[in-house]
């Protein structure tokens, strides 16, 4: 036999040191050479005092149990009675771990555990089984857990709480081989260690000379509103509500055998004044407001000893993924809702018991994952930066609810299951009620009378449909929000919180006119246009936002007005977070009415457009748009004296510092006034005029549609990348001119209808070949037979008053004026033969009467020979 004798303070294994109380607030430091330095003090500042543990405190009138508490900041070790040397027989010792201080909104669990598998060596054989123990060569370096430890009755038992009543997480014998972790629900953990009656020693004895166990004990701490931790012990069971998106993950602590784990994920709007005044919706209701998009990124089942061993059995431990609810909702808004629990829930009393409802009919099982299946993941957004999970990569719920159900065969210490997901509650909500064939279009309308007060303003925002972004696998979004008063009424309409989705995009005051437009990169874009016509003619733009504007306000001066939010070219993390905006409309009750009178027709005409200097004074219908709309299949074509004027472009360093820009513009019109034409694009064509009698440059504008009207394959081919200006947008032949006066003036404005010309017989994509019989050659297009010859000059080089064109004569057609020379020619030539031919007897006749002059009789003066 061979012995050491230590110091109390050094025997850190057994008595874990100096305790806790005695130990310095401050670090030795090593002391100037030519100081004295006696054995003590060296040896003291040499003693290594990061090695020292806590083994808790004694309770009072027991042999072995003790209280640990804090151990976040302590190094907190259990150890049995009398380590690392032989335990007593017939004991049984209680560790009790707490923590006591947990930071604001966060929440403890406690860790046992031992990396270190010779510092574990705990009977888990009879003497009689010692040899042929070692003859299998692992020399007892064997950890057992549960059945395992009932032949010897040695074993440590781990709890899921403070009590013995609370569920068992991990139950553990043997050693030589590193324990598992063993985490508890909560702040609260119990070790009970037991050891048999009966017992001797091994013979021949086991090459580890340690007896008994020493476990660490670790604190970790997790998100209080989180589904991380089950605040019920005998029910894993999780709520999830709201709007928004998460991450889920398995549990971060062990759940006991023949556990089963629910996660409700539920969409439903919790924004009202209490959070457990919700109102669920009714399985009757055929139209949920909210889906439930889930994506599994990760699911797989291990061994805490060996992770290469096989299952035991096939899909032992599974996750099933429902489409509906498993259970009837409670009505509290809490993650947990233990309060509210069913009866039945209440009364469990092991693992074993834990009662799960059955699905209801109208839940069906739409996935099942475990070891050996994975039928649908997105592993990709495990990377940094990835992609979005697509719709064959995740999961979308038909209505507004979606259940998890996680089934565990044996327990998570010894076969840990991990598993990570994204869910999002994807809102389908839209205000207003829908319009035109857009998915995102509304309509607004004015519900009030004369005799009642009017309708207070209605607030709207952008769709927050996820499939509508980018990240939900589209590129482009087009809203149309429509905004219909009653007679009498005007729209208000207020827009704040723009989103633009970090573009460098700024609204700015335009140069030519009262409204904003968008300076920069206008792919996302809030634009305001006025239908004065209602549903014909282009619509009018007026403001163009970006950007938030402080107070912005927009009054119509029309009955229907629209908001069209567009957003271009997004990427695949863009969604309704990056882009959007919110607003309000309001229907305001306004004496002044104008009546549609602004409208022009015919094949042509001019149209004047006058100001007064006395503005205030005149009506404000006066200053509203006019309309030139074509016949049916036609186009416009429209001439006004003066030269464009475009907006003053606007430099980044502009952008970035947000400088207000009001450029001189004197140099480039001479006017302030300007005419504004709307094309039907989503910007006006602002045009410098000049005076009637001034005969300088002459602007000519088509009705958009002109050059792009082509066959439906040539479009497919021809037609260009969405861009800002064209998005979304159809193409109306008819032209609207506004002038935007500061000052008096007169100007004048003439248009052509144009049709084109008739295809060709043979066909294709650009057979446009064909003649036609009145063309303006200049245009390549034709005009209306009215037009041809009637004094008035259309064409821009007057092809169709030439006199090549308008004399009568020339006008014949080549066989008729044939014909008529062939019968003049013909003509000519016998009047000639006639002449002729009369000619020749007159002088035959002269020559025989002088001939018979002499002997011929002389005859009466009435006859007459011809």
């Amino acid at each position: 036999m061979a012995y050491k004798v230590l110091r109390k303070e050094y025997a850190t294994v057994r008595y874990g040191g100096s305790p806790p109380s005695e130990r310095p607030f401050f670090k030795l430091r090593p002391l100037p050479p030519t100081l004295n330095i006696s054995r003590n003090d060296e040896l003291n500042i040499a003693r290594p005092r990061n090695l020292e543990y806590y083994l808790g405190d004694l309770i009072s009138g027991t042999y072995c149990s003790r209280i640990f508490s804090d151990c976040d900041r302590k190094k907190c070790r259990l150890q049995s009675p009398n380590y690392p040397g032989v335990y007593p027989r017939n004991l049984t010792c209680y560790y009790a771990v707490r923590q006591h201080e947990v930071p604001q909104g966060k929440h403890a669990l406690i860790i046992v555990k031992q990396p270190n598998g010779q510092l574990v060596s705990i009977r888990s054989q009879k003497a009689l089984y010692a040899t042929a123990q070692q003859e299998r060569g692992n020399n007892g370096r064997e950890l057992k857990f549960w059945q395992q430890c009932d032949e010897v009755q040695d074993y440590v038992t781990v709890y899921d709480g403070y009590t013995t009543r609370d569920p068992v997480i991990l139950r553990f014998c043997g050693g030589g081989v590193a324990v598992p972790e063993a985490i508890s629900s909560g702040p609260e953990l119990l070790v009970e260690f037991t050891t048999s009656p009966f017992g001797t020693f091994l013979q021949p004895a086991t090459l580890q000379s340690l007896h008994g166990f020493q476990l660490e004990v670790e604190v970790r701490f997790v998100d209080q509103q989180s589904p991380t931790y089950a605040k019920n012990k005998r029910a894993c069971e999780f709520w999830i509500r709201g709007t928004g998106k998460g991450v889920l993950e398995h549990p971060q602590h062990s759940l006991p055998p023949n556990t089963t784990c629910l996660y409700h994920m539920q969409g439903i709007d919790t924004s009202g004044p209490s959070g457990r005044n919700i109102i669920y919706r009714r399985p009757s209701f055929s139209a949920p407001r909210f889906r439930v998009w889930f994506s599994v990124l990760k699911f797989y089942v291990t061994n805490a000893l060996n992770p290469n061993l096989p299952e035991d059995e096939y899909c032992g431990s599974h996750l099933n993924i429902w489409d509906g609810p498993m259970r009837i909702s409670p009505g509290c808004s809490d993650i947990f809702c233990d309060r509210e629990r069913s009866v039945q829930m209440s009364r469990a009393t092991s693992p074993q018991s834990v009662i799960v409802g059955r699905p209801p009919t109208n839940a069906t099982l739409i996935a099942r994952f475990c070891r050996e299946r994975a039928p649908r993941t997105c592993e990709h957004a495990l990377l940094r930066k990835s992609r979005a999970c697509t719709r064959t990569e995740s999961f979308l719920s038909k209505g507004d609810s979606l259940t998890l159900e996680l089934k565990l065969t044996q327990g998570t210490a010894l076969k840990p299951v991990f598993f990570k997901a994204l869910y999002e509650f994807v809102d389908l909500h839209q205000d207003g009620e829908p319009w035109g064939q857009g998915p995102c279009s509304r309509r607004f309308t004015s519900r009030s009378f004369p005799e009642a007060p009017p309708d207070p303003p209605v607030s709207f925002s952008s769709p927050r449909d996820v499939f509508l972004y980018g990240r939900g696998g589209k590129r482009n979004i087009s809203c149309t929000y429509r905004f219909e008063a009653n007679v009498g009424e005007v729209i208000r309409l207020r827009v704040w919180g723009i989103r633009s989705g970090g573009k460098l995009c700024r609204s700015v005051h335009s140069a030519h006119s009262p409204w904003y437009r968008c300076g920069g990169d206008p792919t996302a874009a809030l634009r305001v246009f006025e239908r004065p016509w209602r549903d014909s003619g282009p619509r009018v733009p007026r403001d163009c936002l970006c950007s938030d504007v402080g107070d912005y306000e927009f009054i119509s001066k029309t009955t229907v007005a629209e908001l069209k939010f567009d957003v271009v070219n997004m990427t695949a993390t863009d969604d309704f977070r990056s882009f959007g905006f919110e607003a309000s409309v309001e229907f305001v009750r306004q004496d002044i009415l104008c009546e549609n009178t602004h409208r022009a027709y015919g094949a042509s005409g001019e149209l004047r457009l006058m100001s007064s200097p006395n503005t205030e004074l005149q009506d404000r219908c006066e200053h509203r748009p006019w309309l030139i709309d074509p016949s049916p299949g036609r186009y416009l074509y429209l001439q006004i004296r003066g030269n464009i004027i475009k907006e003053p472009e606007l430099d980044n360093f502009t952008l970035l510092n947000n400088i207000t820009v009001a450029p001189d513009l004197r140099h480039l019109c001479r006017t302030p006034n300007r005419i504004a034409v709307y094309a039907g694009g989503l910007t006006p064509i602002f045009i410098c005029p000049n005076p009637t009698q001034e005969l300088d440059d002459m602007v000519e504008i088509f009705s958009d549609g002109w050059s792009k009207e082509v066959e439906p394959l040539a479009r497919h081919v021809l037609a260009p990348p969405p861009a800002p200006d064209h998005f979304d947008l159809d193409w109306p032949r008819s032209l609207s001119v506004e002038l935007l006066a500061e000052e008096s003036g007169s100007y004048y404005i003439t248009w052509l209808e144009l049709s084109r010309r008739h295809a060709s017989e043979r066909g294709g994509v650009f057979a446009l070949s064909g003649e036609c019989q009145y063309k303006c050659a200049s245009l390549d297009a034709c005009i209306s037979p009215a037009l041809w010859c009637d004094g008035v000059v259309q064409c821009p080089q007057g092809e169709d008053e030439r006199l090549s064109e308008c004399s009568a004569l020339l006008r014949v057609p080549a066989h008729y004026a044939a014909a008529l020379l062939a019968l003049t020619i013909l003509t000519v030539f016998a009047v000639i033969a006639a002449a002729r031919s009369c000619r020749r007897r007159r002088s035959a006749l002269q020559h025989r009467l002088k001939s018979l002059s002499s002997d011929t009789a002389i005859f009466e003066e009435k006859e007459v020979i011809c």
